[in-house]
């Protein structure tokens, strides 16, 4: 039993080994076939090494990529935190100013040293007034250390500082920041808190008033918080957000003002940080971004760090006026799209796999080919026919020429591929250029081009006199109703080629609108505005527009003329000349209107 036991054992594991050989039979086929032939070795090593090479290329492509989103990506996020810095400096020192300076009033540290005397009390309150004039709101307070008084006084309002307001309180929350404002050693704070008198949420300016180091109180002004958001902060470039905070990372300003810290100047604990925001492991690195710039040993810093679930790119500069920093957040894919370098990728694997397959026919041609000759040759060879060996060329010179030939046949192709897609990216930046400053459907300078051209004359202008002529198509509305939406873009574009066709070649013509043109004038005298005026009406309306299948429309236009400052911006030159084409409009239409006392020119 033992013996048969064994030997069903044996005859298990044959079976086993059996099974197993034939499994592997396919393989072992294959790898005899590659062994008995340098054509199958050549073309295995061949597609593995395009393979190794294609996968190499893969990650080197791809860390360049990343590489060159981190280094665009960085210098962005650091020129950011700069302008913004610059701006938001701008926006609130002035009032700062203004604040440092009531506090060194001697007229109103002699009233805070006596309180009641009435002589003082007014000579101070008049010199405040003079200087709250300059500030961004016309408010100016003063909080007296000694009796706790308020003062509070703000331009175009019922509240005048003649008469205290309140007396501050210790143990109120809302007036905390009038005492720590008096135990902290620096001068001048900023305070964003709810002004329960104003009704409104502003950037407080409190100033401690000193005489020989002894605090008499605090005084300051206020700027309106959404006034200072808008300009501090507008004009963003989409996946860009800028935050202004604390030492702490209380939220002072930002768009969303849910996110901001209102009485900033307390030492309660702020409700929501820059901090919260950030991932447990990158608070750190923020921290460290902000005591970098802080202590003066950059003007900028940015990183890459995970906030709010997302990988972002975070800038982060020092408002050293102000004691706040401004944290910049930047979405690398809304700034460097990967998939601009997709066509680039395309290209790179097409060219390997190109060069790979001819790497290898060339092999087979240099190499491959002789051999299989040979081999041919020395079977005929010993069946007794010498003719093929007698054909064979081995000359190695002639080999190694051939060689060369197709290697610099190849570089040719290389070249002309690259010039091809030089050739492409220069047509393709120009079309973009063209599609950033150009309305596609006029050609002539769209909004963004023309406040562009519109600049550059402004800054080179010197002497010469600017006018800016605003033309708007009477009725045109009347036209798409009639004749549709198609025929009303022949007349803008028809309109828009009179309008060139009569300007000088210094001049600008934009689409401002749908139905608006903008016109810039430089380098013409005053008195003759009319008549450029007048005679670019004419040309525009002398003559019907065709439309359609020989349908003729009449336009008629309402143009605002203005006169451009040298110190005009162009909001406020549009501003001009936009009223007086409204009034060309409400006069009848069909006329043009001088921003001024000229007489209307129908």
């Amino acid at each position: 039993m033992l013996a048969a036991l064994d030997g069903g054992r044996r005859s298990a594991g044959s079976r086993r080994r059996t099974i197993t050989s034939n499994k592997l039979l396919p393989f072992k086929g294959f790898w005899r076939a590659t062994a008995a032939s340098l054509t199958a070795r050549v073309l295995l090593v061949g597609l593995l090494l395009i393979g190794a090479l294609g996968i190499v290329g893969v990650l080197v492509f791809s860390k360049v990529v990343d590489l060159t989103r981190v280094r665009l990506g960085t210098g962005f996020a650091e020129h950011q935190v700069l302008y913004d810095r610059a701006r938001g400096l701008g926006t609130l020192q002035r009032d700062m100013a203004l604040a440092e300076t009531n506090a060194r009033s001697e007229a109103l540290i002699r009233w805070l040293r006596d309180e009641g005397d009435t002589a003082k009390k007014r000579a101070a309150i008049t010199e405040l007034r003079r200087v709250a004039e300059l500030s961004e709101g016309g408010t100016f307070f003063v909080g007296s250390a000694a009796t706790r008084a308020y003062y509070y006084e703000e331009a175009g309002s019922g509240f005048l500082a003649d008469r205290p307001r309140l007396t501050l309180q210790p143990g109120r929350d809302k007036d905390r920041w009038f005492f720590e404002a008096l135990s902290r050693p620096r001068d001048c704070r900023l305070n964003v808190d709810s002004d329960d008198l104003a009704m409104r949420t502003r950037v407080f300016i409190n100033c401690v008033v000193r005489d020989k180091g002894r605090a008499l109180g605090v005084t300051g002004t206020a700027v309106d918080l959404s006034s200072f958001v808008r300009e501090a902060l507008a004009d963003k470039q989409p996946g860009v957000s800028t935050f202004f905070v604390t030492h702490e990372g209380a939220v002072q300003a930002h768009r969303d003002r849910q996110m901001v810290q209102h009485n900033s100047g307390s030492n309660r604990p702020p409700r929501l940080t820059v901090f919260d925001m950030l991932a447990p492991e990158d608070r750190p690195v923020l921290a460290g971004m902000m005591q970098d710039v802080a202590s003066g040993k950059a003007a900028a810093r940015s990183s890459f760090l995970n906030m709010n679930g997302e990988r972002v790119l975070v800038g982060v500069g020092y408002l050293d006026g102000l004691d706040w920093y401004n944290v910049t957040v930047m979405n690398a894919d809304a700034m460097v799209d990967r998939s601009l370098f997709g066509p680039i990728a395309v290209l790179i694997i097409l060219m390997l796999l190109l060069g790979g397959a001819l790497a290898v026919a060339l092999f087979k041609r240099v190499v491959l080919d002789p051999i299989r000759q040979l081999e041919i040759s020395v079977v005929e060879a010993e069946r007794g026919n010498f003719e093929p060996a007698e054909q064979l060329d081995l000359n190695r010179d002639d080999e190694l020429g051939r060689l060369s030939r197709r290697f610099a046949a190849m570089a040719r192709a290389v070249a002309g591929h690259t010039r091809s897609l030089e050739a492409r990216v220069r047509e393709r930046t120009i079309e973009l250029e063209q599609l950033a400053y150009r309305d596609p459907a006029t050609g002539v300078a769209n909004r963004r081009g023309f406040v562009t051209a519109f600049e550059e004359v402004q800054r080179e202008r010197g002497s010469a006199t600017v006018a800016l002529l605003l033309i708007d198509v009477d009725h045109f509305k009347q036209i798409n109703d009639r004749f549709g939406h198609v025929a009303g873009d022949v007349v803008v574009a028809e309109i828009a080629r009179r309008i060139q066709q009569a300007l000088r070649p210094s001049d600008v013509c934009g689409r401002w609108g749908g139905d608006e043109f903008i016109v810039l004038l430089h380098g013409l005298a005053a008195d003759r505005l009319e008549t450029i005026a007048a005679r670019l009406v004419d040309a525009v309306s002398a003559h019907p527009i065709q439309i359609g299948d020989g349908d003729l429309v009449s336009v008629r236009l309402s143009v605002g003329a203005y006169c451009v400052a040298s110190t005009d911006t162009i909001d406020r030159a549009t501003e001009r000349a936009d009223a007086a084409m409204y009034r060309a409009k409400e006069e009848g239409r069909d006329r043009i209107i001088f921003a001024g006392d000229r007489a209307p020119v129908a």
